[in-house]
């Protein structure tokens, strides 16, 4: 029992290390990877209810080691941000405050989102699956100037440009609109750009799956990961014909581990990723929480803070990043 509890341990060991070598590596596109990034990561623990008390009955001075084991599913499994030394403070002329929120999924509590906005001195909103007859009367109430194509939208008390499409899904999906963008005229007469996403779930295909439909689920899932690379090309090459600084935020529906974000955003900044702590999670469900929704800056910012708001009423929990022009406009 002693050997055998060593063997265990060893084993459980070696597995964590090469799922989460799996998850951080070009082989996370495969389907099961994705399947595992959206599912409930938290059971690779399950292990260590019955290995950790076996151990200190039988070896209790080999216990030490299941903190390897911890580290591993907390850190490159789960996700967690360890806490940052704080940003050095800078002048609030060249600090941009952004809060972005999925707000479909349930009713949005708009007196709180307002509240969340004036506490954190909110300059830009960036709002996804946000109906015309939720934006006008909130814009209404904060007397902001707001830009929206068909359900995306950004908004900011300062002047915004002319929004124009970034990316659009193709006729099989209604060309629904996955992304916008626009200027905004910021301190000193210097221009910005700001960019929303709101990009395709992969939720019917890990319906599927959840279904034990091992024939359609994995090719859906191939599927809606060429769409969504081809989406993001779309955007980023928009992105790109400007030279402005540029902030994107929204809703992109998949983890940063998975390669269908690595694969075109990670030129990006990730605000949680940088100055973030905790687990992040942005998307909740009965069982467990994942981080879909981000902040990203290019180079021209940095990040000073950020962190996830409270639950407004959705099933998205609000993104706040505190960014910093890296020079005086």
């Amino acid at each position: 029992m002693k050997r055998a509890t060593l063997i265990l341990a060893i084993v459980y060991l070696l597995l964590l290390i090469i799922g989460a070598a799996m998850m951080h590596t070009s082989l996370n596109s495969h389907w099961l990877v994705t399947l595992f990034l959206f599912s409930p990561r938290w059971v690779v623990a399950l292990p260590l209810l019955l290995l950790v008390p076996a151990t200190l009955l039988l070896r209790w001075r080999l216990t030490p080691i299941y903190l390897i084991h911890t580290v591993i599913i907390l850190i490159p499994i789960l996700g967690l941000q360890l806490p940052r030394r704080s940003a050095d403070p800078v002048d609030n002329a060249r600090t941009l405050r952004v809060l972005t929120c999925n707000v479909g999924g349930g009713t949005l509590d708009d007196r709180q989102l307002i509240q969340l906005i004036h506490d954190n001195r909110i300059d830009v909103l960036m709002l996804q699956e946000c109906p015309q007859a939720v934006s006008e009367p909130l814009f209404q109430k904060l007397g902001w100037q707001r830009r929206q194509v068909h359900h995306i939208v950004i908004g900011s008390p300062l002047p915004l440009g002319a929004s124009r499409v970034l990316g659009r899904q193709s006729d099989d999906h209604f060309r629904a609109v996955a992304g916008i963008g626009c200027e905004l005229d910021w301190h000193h007469g210097s221009r910005i750009q700001l960019v929303s996403i709101h990009l395709p779930t992969f939720r019917p295909a890990l319906e599927k799956l959840q279904h034990l439909d091992f024939d359609q689920g994995p090719e859906a899932i191939e599927q809606l990961g060429q769409m969504r690379r081809g989406l993001s090309r779309q955007i980023v090459d928009a992105i790109d014909d400007s030279e402005l600084p540029t902030v994107v935020a929204g809703d992109f529906n998949v983890p940063i581990e998975s390669a269908y974000y690595r694969d075109l955003w990670d030129h990006f900044q990730n605000a949680f990723s940088i100055a973030g702590s905790g687990l992040g999670y942005t998307k909740y469900t009965r069982f467990h929480g994942v981080r879909i929704d981000h902040v990203l800056a290019d180079e021209n910012w940095t990040v000073q803070d950020v962190h996830v708001g409270p639950d407004l009423g959705g099933d998205h929990r609000p993104v706040i990043a505190e960014l910093a022009r890296t020079t005086v406009p």
